[in-house]
């Protein structure tokens, strides 16, 4: 009888997602977050709750500039920026990265309830 084993890895070292990779995610819950928030705000029911954002969100040429194609830039030159020089990911770097995934999705979660109340009023 033969019998399914899995191999086991002893090594302490934890596969890590690649620097682009994250920066590529969290770029990606960016351009989420512009979205679902131009839609609501399409809606007429919803408002931008960040002044600043606000402003910017009322030429939506200006606010898919500000929060795609910069972040994209910016996100770009960071990749680089890390290959170029060869730079490790740093425990600092992968705490900013992660912070701002979690800051998102929670962003994220707000647009999606926000999505469930205005589409169960109706």
């Amino acid at each position: 009888m033969s019998e399914l084993v899995f191999p086991y890895n002893n090594s302490e070292e934890v596969r890590q997602y690649g620097f682009g990779a994250k920066l590529f995610f969290l770029y990606f819950l960016n351009v989420c977050d512009w979205f679902c928030t131009q839609v609501l705000i399409d809606t007429g029911r919803f408002h931008e709750a960040n002044p600043f954002m606000a402003w910017i969100m009322e030429y939506p040429i200006v606010g898919f500039f500000v929060k795609c194609v910069l972040p994209l830039a910016l996100s770009i030159i960071i990749w680089l920026f890390y290959r170029v020089f060869k730079l490790g990911q740093s425990k600092f770097t992968n705490i900013v990265i992660y912070s701002g995934v979690v800051l998102y999705s929670a962003v994220i979660i707000v647009h999606i309830i926000n999505f469930i109340s205005l589409y169960s009023s109706n």
